[in-house]
């Protein structure tokens, strides 16, 4: 009986969920202030960031009767957009369970919107999207002197996700 190599799963479940809740009116007055204000405790403290590592979803609420998807959302794909540039952490805390890094991606590095979610990819701007997250991994690592180990699980977990977003 032939014997298989364990797989090993690169994207950890979600144990101690947190929710990244950024509210409608907080899209439509642009105020990624208070976002970026609810973010600061999760990057100060070594032990919260080690914690919540991976255990982030992105939610937008407030356009559940809105019959189109968030990407479709021109508001939605901006303030997204300024939330990516102004926080470079995401691929450390978004999970790689749900769609958080996909709806990132796709209101980052979209450049057309057909409608019903599909949407056209910028190949380059899509290598700059990863290049980020991984400068974002790096940035948290190199500040609370995370074990080099997991900075590479964490970063071949990424590049799977976004292999497998790829073929979705």
């Amino acid at each position: 009986m032939p014997t298989s190599k364990p797989r090993i799963d690169l994207r950890p479940g979600v144990t101690e969920p947190v929710v990244l809740m950024i509210s409608r009116r907080q899209v439509q007055e642009r105020d990624l202030a208070s976002v970026l204000e609810s973010l600061k405790p999760f990057t100060a403290a070594r032990e919260d960031a080690w914690l919540y590592r991976g255990q982030m979803a992105l939610v937008v609420d407030g356009y559940n009767e809105d019959p189109r998807e968030l990407v479709d959302i021109a508001e939605v794909r901006v303030f997204l957009k300024s939330l990516y540039e102004a926080w470079p952490y995401w691929a450390f805390f978004f999970n790689q369970v749900d769609d958080s890094i996909k709806i990132l991606g796709s209101c980052v590095c979209g450049v057309a919107f057909p409608g019903r979610g599909a949407v056209e990819m910028d190949v380059e701007k899509l290598g700059d999207f990863l290049r980020r997250g991984f400068h974002g991994l790096n940035l948290l690592f190199d500040k609370h002197g995370f074990p080099e180990p997991d900075l590479e699980v964490m970063s071949l977990g990424l590049a799977q996700y976004m292999d497998y977003a790829r073929s979705d």
